[in-house]
């Protein structure tokens, strides 16, 4: 596990010292927003502009809150503690360095805001740790549909991460890095919560 927040971290740490030195991958974050500009129909916004809900603070909260029941229902108590220490943690994290890297978002489509600095993407951090554990807990109590579980998973926070881009919300680099974040609190949680 060492290793693994080692190489999360490095790779972290990589993408923010070029998002602050703008460096190559600050280009392709241009590139990629532009790439998307075809994508943005009336449709294709709408659908997500509820998608990325999914991801939000408040949404993450409320997973948490019914994932602890069922643990704690099904006999899995002991994992209700480190799932919210894994998504508080991811939270903390996220804010903490938003307001430190002090990132301003991509130009904003008509009739999308937001208030806070862009890196790393919060909705991405929130997907990766909440789901990402929900999916372990699933897959811990169904073996057999562990791959199905995990793809299930996978589709969702894609999704979550690809809305943050496509409403011009984040850059790729922001979606990656609160993604490695998120994982990396998976990863501490998942190893207190199986002890």
């Amino acid at each position: 596990m060492i290793a693994g927040l080692a190489g999360l971290t490095a790779l972290f740490l990589l993408i923010t010292w070029q998002v602050q030195t703008g460096g190559l991958l600050v280009m392709w974050d241009g590139l990629v927003n532009a790439a998307l500009a075809p994508v943005r129909t009336r449709a294709v916004l709408a659908g997500f502009a509820w998608i990325t809900q999914v991801g939000t603070g408040a949404a993450g909260a409320v997973v948490c809150l019914v994932a602890s029941g069922l643990f704690w229902s099904d006999g899995r108590g002991r994992l209700a503690l480190p799932l919210w220490l894994t998504f508080l943690g991811a939270q903390a994290t996220t804010w903490s360095l938003k307001f430190v890297a002090a990132r301003v978002r991509p130009p904003f489509l008509e009739g999308v805001t937001a208030g806070s600095p862009s890196f790393p993407s919060a909705h991405s951090t929130v997907s990766m740790a909440v789901y990402g554990f929900v999916a372990l807990a699933i897959a811990e109590g169904v073996p057999q549909a562990r791959g199905l579980v995990y793809a299930v998973a996978g589709v969702l926070i894609a999704l979550i991460w690809a809305s943050r881009m496509v409403l011009s919300l984040h850059y790729l680099t922001d979606v990656v890095a609160g993604g490695l974040i998120g994982l990396a609190w998976v990863m501490l949680g998942w190893r207190l919560g199986r002890g």
